[in-house]
């Protein structure tokens, strides 16, 4: 079984209410409901997957105290916070997971080495078309810094009062996360002396997923490329879930 949360009131741009019952991440207990209600057919994996902030100091015992929920269905739990990055995407991506395993075993995160560096380039879809702005005079470059997770971007100037809507980003490199709201749901790549932002079929290829999937979403002529990018900011590191699917398969957990 999978799950998560809203996670409005554990990131920095929400409220940061945290995991009480009254509030919009609190939905989480439902997920206690839904188990109680099975005890005689309880799953025999979770997953959970959620913001990162959900293991810092200002939440952390809220976390712990859904551990032991969970410790009294008769899980035994381990977390960790992965970077979608160390598991071949080209996106800086810092999130929890949690797998919770019904009876004495407890799950090992993996760790994959030597994996060659994936750029934000081996995504991008050249041939297609993208929203693009030109570069006005008054609208210079500060030069490209790279920062710890290895992105670099440039801060552009006079292009709009939203500090955070003034950031551009390099191809070849990695890129920041990709959000359902906010700056980050309209990533913007310098691209031949233009700005051009990433389209729905690259935040699909972003998130892990391939050509096909998009194509199977677009088909059904039900969201706009707006809601795509928006689907695709809410989802979860192919990635990542792939490794760990396989690891629980590999240890004949499931």
């Amino acid at each position: 079984m999978t799950y998560s949360f809203p996670c409005q009131d554990l990131s920095q741009q929400g409220k940061q209410k945290g995991l009480n019952k009254n509030t919009r991440s609190g939905l989480l207990y439902e997920i206690e409901r839904i188990l109680k209600e099975n005890k005689n057919n309880l799953p025999k994996v979770l997953l959970l997957e959620n913001v990162k902030a959900l293991a810092t100091k200002k939440f952390i015992d809220q976390f712990n105290e859904w551990i032991e929920v969970l410790s009294d269905l008769g899980y035994n739990s381990n977390w960790k916070i992965i970077n979608s990055s160390d598991f071949g995407s080209p996106q800086n991506r810092e999130r929890v997971f949690m797998v919770s395993i019904l009876g004495d075993k407890k799950f090992e995160f993996s760790k994959i080495n030597n994996l060659k560096l994936k750029i934000v380039n081996d995504i991008w879809q050249h041939n297609v078309q993208h929203i693009t702005f030109k570069l006005t005079k008054d609208q210079f470059l500060s030069n490209f810094n790279e920062t710890k997770n290895q992105i670099k971007k440039a801060f552009i100037n006079n292009y709009t009062k939203f500090n955070s809507e003034n950031y551009l980003y390099d191809l070849n490199a990695k890129g920041p996360t990709l959000t359902a709201s906010g700056a980050n749901s309209r990533l913007k790549f310098l691209v031949n002396d233009e700005i051009k932002i990433m389209n729905s079929l690259e935040s699909f290829l972003y998130m892990g997923f391939d050509v096909e999937d998009y194509e199977k979403v677009k088909k059904t002529n039900l969201v706009s490329d707006n809601k795509i990018i928006f689907t695709a900011g809410n989802s979860i590191s192919v990635e990542v879930l792939s490794n760990i699917f396989e690891k629980l398969i590999k240890d004949k957990i499931i």
